[in-house]
Parts: C-alpha cells; sequence; structure tokens
C-alpha cells in the first residue's frame, strides 16, 4: 500500500485524533514581572490541545495541494486512554473509511471489506502521513526547551520564544521552534525541523475557545515545507467532543467496523 498525495485527507484525520488524545496538562498562571521556566511554557502549551479522555470528537478536516481544489471531510474521532484513536469519515470523498492507531500500530479499514490493512511505520512518514507525527507531538514530554531572552509577534500576540530539542532520536523532528503567548500562555506557532536542520513542518495555532476546562484549541493549520511539499497546508477544525466510555473492543482491527 502507497500513500499517495490525495490520501493526505485520510491522513489529516488521523492528525487531528492524535492532536486530541489526552495527556497530562498544567496550564500554568502568569506571573507579572517574571520570566516563567521553560518546562512551565512547554506543560502550558500542551494543556489547550487536551479535549476529552475518552468519548468522541467532531472534526473537519481541509486539505489545500498545489494544482488541485481543496479536500473537505467531516469525522468522527473515537479515543480512550493516551494512544487509542479510531478516526470514522462521515462525510465526503472518504465516507465510510476508517483508520484505526493503537499505540504505534496503525490499520486502514475500508467499506465492504473485512480484512484490515496495517501500515507500515516508514509508510507513515511519507507526505501527508507526516501530519499525525507532528499532530502526536507532545511539547513537554518530546522536547526540552531553551527560553530567548527576547519576545517576538506571532498569532497577533507579543510571545516568548523557546527552542526545542528533542529528548531522544524517538521524537521525528529533532528540533524546533514554539512561540507562547506571554499574556495567555496559550501556543501561537511552531516550526519543526529534521535532524539535518531543514525546516519540515509549520504550525499555526489559529483560534481558541473557553470551555469549562480551560482554552480548547478549534483551528488550527499545518503548513508544509519540504521542497516536494511546498504549497500543501491542513486546516484541522474541532467542532465537539461528547465524553462517554467506550468499548474497548472497538480499538481493536477485528471490532473497529462495528455499527456506531
Amino acid at each position: 500500500m502507497s500513500v499517495a498525495p490525495r490520501g493526505r485527507a485520510a491522513w489529516a484525520v488521523l492528525a487531528a485524533a492524535l492532536a486530541a488524545l489526552p495527556g497530562a496538562s498544567g496550564a500554568t498562571t502568569p506571573v507579572p514581572g517574571a520570566d516563567p521556566a521553560p518546562e512551565a511554557l512547554l506543560r502550558a502549551a500542551d494543556a489547550p490541545r487536551r479535549v476529552i479522555e475518552e468519548g468522541a470528537i467532531h472534526v473537519r478536516a481541509t486539505v489545500e495541494e498545489p494544482g488541485a481544489g481543496p479536500v473537505v471531510s467531516d469525522l468522527e474521532v473515537f479515543v480512550r486512554g493516551e494512544d487509542q484513536v479510531l478516526c470514522v469519515f462521515r462525510r465526503g470523498p472518504f465516507a465510510g473509511r476508517r483508520i484505526l492507531s493503537v499505540g504505534s500500530k496503525v490499520w486502514l479499514l475500508f467499506p465492504d471489506t473485512t480484512r484490515p490493512v496495517p501500515v507500515s511505520a516508514s509508510q507513515r512518514l511519507l507526505g501527508g502521513a507526516s501530519i499525525a507525527d507532528v499532530a502526536r507531538l507532545r511539547f513537554a514530554a518530546d522536547f526540552e526547551a531553551t527560553l530567548r531572552p527576547e519576545r517576538e509577534e506571532a498569532g497577533g500576540a507579543s510571545c516568548y520564544v523557546l527552542d526545542l530539542k528533542a529528548r531522544d532520536r524517538k521524537v521525528p523532528y529533532a528540533s524546533g521552534v514554539l512561540w507562547v503567548g506571554a499574556a495567555d500562555r496559550l501556543p501561537r506557532r511552531a516550526v519543526f525541523r529534521l535532524r539535518s536542520g531543514i525546516d519540515a513542518k509549520e504550525v499555526r495555532f489559529q483560534r481558541y475557545e473557553r470551555t469549562a476546562r480551560g482554552s480548547a484549541l478549534r483551528r488550527e493549520e499545518i503548513v508544509h515545507l519540504l521542497p516536494n511539499e511546498r504549497g500543501m497546508k491542513t486546516t484541522l477544525e474541532y467542532l465537539g467532543a461528547e465524553a462517554r466510555t467506550l468499548d474497548a473492543a472497538l480499538f481493536t482491527p477485528e471490532h473497529a467496523d462495528d455499527p456506531l
């Protein structure tokens, strides 16, 4: 199985699901007159990306490529625990397809077929599949950070700027830069680089909404920067979420196609 360019819309859905996975949050309260510790800023940047601990998330993914019209998909993303995700395409050109992710394993499930298609680690690094690796990143867990002395503007806000370095070689991107709002501690922009030092992806965190759990990310753009992917962009919109208990069997290849 190959990851064709037009299949990037499918991988954008997986990216949305991985971005919504629960994890340790840690929003910080700004302290007037004091620069925060880099570790506190990383935890704060992770916090608004947590939607629910378990249940369903409604997402709209729009993929734009040079020379082609945008591909729009509406989907339902079921999450359980820290590494169980089932994406179900509800509307759009991929309606009926599903993507199951459990830990480091991924399968594709197609309508009217009974055999899940496993996706190898190397295939997940190709083209649009790499979006999932961006969304899976956790700033506090995956990176060490150094705070630059000067602030910069990003996303219309004055931001602290953090230089990132991967904690180990398991992190798909070796380094990067993160801009975090000085007033609200919300991430505004991030750039991730390969081990060669080449910029690979830029993430623009565009819109937040206040909820009972705090600020929640509602819209982000992922821009592809590698030479063979220039002009590609994926927009993820988080439309709503419903917390509820899910059957563990749903997150197995044998039962992921059961009616929901």
